[in-house]
């Protein structure tokens, strides 16, 4: 009897695995908030580098790219996804396939798949929303204080932050001497004279604030990706929905974007409306966006640099379709703000249909995770629309795809490094997954 008492663990002894787990999971939560702030400031990061003197390429932007996907190795390796593995040989093996019958590879194709699929499995093994919850505050923070400098203090931001002239260095622009002169902000940073601000014209003038993003556009889709997360939490937590629904609408006026700015009632209706089985609409709506996109272009004779003139150009650049560009057999045309156009003929339709079926085919858990799903849906649908490659840029995608993975709920287990804790594994009870399976 006292032999048995003896041998039994103390207290302390039987605390140690849980203490470890909670030490773990706190340094998980300082590196997957830092891979995250990583993925969204490194452009206002090399901006800055390159201002006070250090050149920045299109290579060194590649290559910090690279650095921050490796950053995710070490929660990657903790479970591989053969699902996701099979979507990336597949994709790729059509890639090849296309190129042979091109003539040419291109090398863009791959990064736009890459991005999501590692940030995606990067989510997945994460699997705990509160995670997102906990690294989304601080990085809406920064992205807000540097946006109020810059609209407060718009010269002394332009000397750290001389984005005209970073944008140059990495091909993106053609020097414009009389736009030089005029401002260091990417073209799109001040609204043309007789178009002027949407939101707030009189107090914030046309300037348009991009903050890290270093153009306007991005923060606005960064401002529609946290209105998304806010929207998708359940009633009972409606003051966090506050806190980043209110945080996405003041980085939509910072902004003026006037994509942000049509989608978000958009988003609140599909947030009121649609429940249970109901979100599953939203599967459609690329098929649906693209349809009118097609009908646009048919029927409109707008052009001018709006919503519809944009709709009307991304319309009348499918209808010039033919066989090989629908299969990506083709090389290409420059399609600058058509989006299905540049998805489809990089992408070709087969892949393009693989990838969103098997984002649909992935069960979810909850109500909050299909309604993020749904709304992240709507985001990408309409913004194919009206721009090109912004769906594909590291600084918001990279977020917005961690986010979706982390929405399926079912954490990679996590071993801690004593031996006291190999018995105690952290796992989520989940069935398998159409793209993954338990380790």
């Amino acid at each position: 009897m006292n032999n048995s008492i003896a041998s039994m663990p103390t207290s302390k002894q039987l605390s140690q695995p849980a203490n470890a787990l909670g030490a773990d999971a706190g340094r998980e939560q300082l590196w997957v908030t830092g891979v995250l702030l990583a993925a969204v400031v490194y452009q206002a990061v090399l901006c800055l580098m390159n201002t006070v003197g250090l050149h920045t390429s299109v290579a060194i932007v590649g290559l910090t790219e690279v650095l921050i996907m490796l950053a995710c190795v070490p929660l990657l390796m903790r479970r591989l996804l053969p699902g996701l593995i099979m979507i990336a040989l597949l994709a790729g093996a059509y890639f090849c396939i296309a190129a042979l019958a091109s003539g040419w590879l291109n090398p863009k194709t791959f990064r736009d798949l890459i991005i999501p699929l590692c940030f995606f499995w990067f989510g997945c093994n994460i699997g705990r929303p509160e995670v997102i919850d906990r690294a989304l505050p601080p990085i809406i923070l920064v992205v807000i204080a540097l946006g109020l400098f810059e609209l407060l203090m718009l010269d002394t931001y332009t000397r750290y932050f001389d984005i005209f002239s970073y944008y140059v260095s990495t091909g993106n622009l053609a020097p414009i001497t009389d736009y030089v002169r005029d401002s260091k902000l990417q073209l799109n940073g001040t609204r043309p004279e007789g178009i002027g601000r949407t939101l707030l014209p009189g107090l914030l003038g046309n300037h348009r604030v991009s903050s890290v993003f270093l153009e306007p556009v991005s923060l606005g889709n960064f401002a529609t990706i946290v209105a998304a997360w806010g929207f998708s939490r359940d009633g009972k937590k409606w003051r966090e929905s506050v806190f980043f629904v209110g945080s996405a609408i003041v980085m939509i006026i910072l902004c003026d974007s006037r994509f942000a700015l049509l989608l978000l009632p958009l988003m609140l209706a599909t947030r009121l409306l649609l429940r249970g089985s109901l979100l599953n609409l939203c599967v459609l709506a690329p098929f649906v966006a693209a349809a009118m996109v097609l009908l646009v272009g048919a029927t409109s004779e707008h052009h001018g640099d709006d919503l519809m003139g944009r709709l009307t150009v991304s319309g009348l650049s499918l209808l010039e379709f033919d066989t090989d560009l629908l299969f990506a057999f083709a090389i290409p045309p420059y399609f600058g703000d058509m989006g299905y156009a540049y998805v489809i003929a990089g992408f070709g339709l087969p892949v393009c249909l693989l990838l969103w079926l098997s984002l649909w085919l992935q069960p979810l858990p909850d109500e909050r995770s299909r309604r993020f799903r749904a709304l992240a849906s709507l985001y990408m649908a309409l913004i194919l629309g009206v721009s090109g490659t912004s769906l594909f840029a590291f600084k918001t995608s990279a977020l917005l795809w961690c986010m979706l993975g982390c929405m399926v709920q079912n954490p990679a287990p996590r071993r801690t490094s004593t031996a006291t804790s190999t018995s105690t594994l952290s796992t989520a009870p989940a069935a398998p997954t159409f793209l993954h399976t338990r380790r």
